[in-house]
């Protein structure tokens, strides 16, 4: 085995047990990769090879993303996700650096930067690959929601549809849990209609995503993807001032071990309390007590941990 196809094995690892690993060894292995990409680009002088080595550093970049956004560092995350943006075009992969940026975007999204996320997504829309729109358009439709743009949130969910129905298989992820899926397009579609204040259509559409990523084995959904589709439809629940059906949907949600409660899952959260705070029931007994759960499964996250 040369040391090109090493590296190429190691990251294919990474990528298939991405969700299967804590977040802090998780970041220790993709460190460990993502050097051995960086001294093999260093000494390689073959072109094919280089881009090869590019493309597979733009993956792994992904990943290191996502992990430092879970371990709270939003800021580093981006530096990542735009590192592995750069890896992709230097490798000549459209689709791979597209997808960086929209990971990019999602970063700032929840780092509360909706506008920021706007200005990623939207000059790539006209020229993006099919196999991208969607998930550029659902990001753009949360975003609109967030800063009050209702119209042209909606239109760009009707468009995201639209490539949902008619985009390619997902060559680039296929059978991980990076995999471009349906559920995916569920969930930002409910992200988006809680922010629209829209707590009907988007609690139909949390327990659509809920039962298709239940379906799936852990490795080919998204990490805690279970608990995201939960969390957006415990803000639904709140919005159609069914409390009842929101404290049953948290309680799985607090059963999470403090390891696996990351920064993403922590910025859900705080917006579910916020969601109940701004609700015209927001003294009752019963609203409190959610709150006060949120605040609980906040107080033991993966940022306190050692």
């Amino acid at each position: 085995m040369t040391s090109f196809d090493h590296a190429e094995a190691e990251v294919h690892r990474l990528i298939k047990d991405y969700t299967g690993i804590l977040p802090r060894a998780r970041l220790s292995q993709l460190t460990g990769a993502s050097a051995m990409l960086s001294d093999q680009l260093a000494h390689e002088t073959r072109q094919a090879k280089v881009r090869d080595l590019h493309a597979l550093a733009g993956r792994l970049g992904v990943l290191l993303a996502y992990t430092r956004q879970d371990l709270g560092d939003a800021g580093e995350g981006g530096r990542q996700a735009k590192l592995a943006g750069q890896h992709a075009a230097l490798a000549g992969h459209d689709e791979l650096r597209v997808h960086a940026k929209t990971v990019h975007a999602n970063i700032l999204f929840w780092h509360e930067k909706p506008a920021a996320a706007l200005a990623l997504v939207e000059p790539e829309l006209p020229t993006a690959p099919a196999a991208r729109q969607a998930g550029l358009l659902y990001n753009q439709a949360r975003a609109l929601a967030a800063i009050g743009n209702r119209d042209g949130a909606l239109e760009a969910l009707v468009q995201a549809q639209g490539y949902v129905d008619l985009a390619p298989s997902d060559s680039l992820w296929g059978g991980t849990s990076f995999e471009w899926r349906p559920a995916s397009g569920l969930l930002l579609a409910a992200s988006t209609h809680v922010r629209l204040g829209n707590g009907a259509a988007a609690a139909e559409l949390a327990e659509q995503c809920l039962v298709a990523y239940q379906s799936r084995p852990r490795g080919e959904k998204p990490s805690n993807a279970d608990v995201r589709a939960l969390l957006e439809l415990i803000a639904a629940r709140v919005l159609t001032e069914d409390l009842d059906a929101a404290a049953e949907a948290l309680r799985p949600v607090c059963e999470l071990e403090p390891e696996r409660r990351t920064e993403r899952l922590v910025r859900r959260v705080e917006f579910v309390e916020r969601t109940v705070a701004a609700s015209r029931f927001a003294h009752t007994p019963e609203a409190r007590a959610l709150v006060e759960q949120t605040r609980d499964f906040t107080r033991h996250t993966l940022r306190g941990l050692k």
